[in-house]
């Protein structure tokens, strides 16, 4: 199983690069031809807007399972250990609670917008929606995964703190 999840892992991160790679490809070729060539493409801010709406919601469980996102040391170190491990406890409740509702809200949307059309792409305004699902659902398993044990890859706050 943890080699099942650890190549979801591999590829939801590799599909990230792939997006912010091809994002800054548009965004220097929209530039170059604005300024150089006087002709913007149409397409471009648009296809801007859906990566970026893609990138954040699959960069939110990698951040996730990363132990990347901010916490408050202060109240933990005053917390005993029972109540750290209370307050672990709820806040994955609360990832699962948000992703859960952002899965169900997102596809709600997603089925009122699949009739309407991009303007520049030409494609459904239903698709940046799927980026909000997917990474919604994505970062379900990432909190079910920590609630069935895994645990999040360690931290050294003190070594980020030390780095110049």
């Amino acid at each position: 199983m943890k080699a099942l999840f650890a190549a979801i892992d591999r590829t939801i991160e590799l599909f990230v690069a792939a997006i912010f790679a091809a994002m800054v490809c548009i965004g220097t070729w929209q530039v170059f031809s604005r300024f150089v060539l006087n002709s913007t493409p149409s397409w471009s801010e648009e296809v801007q807007i859906f990566g970026h709406i893609w990138l954040v919601f699959l960069a939110i469980p990698i951040a996730y399972r990363r132990g990347a996102h901010i916490t408050v040391e202060a109240i933990r170190r005053v917390l005993s250990v029972g109540l750290n491990r209370a307050l672990d406890l709820l806040n994955e409740l609360l990832w699962v609670g948000f992703a859960v509702a952002t899965v169900a809200y997102s596809y709600r949307v997603s089925l009122v917008t699949g009739n309407s059309v991009s303007p520049g792409l030409e494609i459904p305004m239903s698709y940046p929606y799927y980026g909000m699902i997917l990474g919604s659902a994505y970062l379900a398993l990432v909190v079910i995964r920590r609630l069935a044990g895994e645990p999040p890859p360690p931290q050294d706050h003190e070594a980020e703190v030390r780095a110049p």
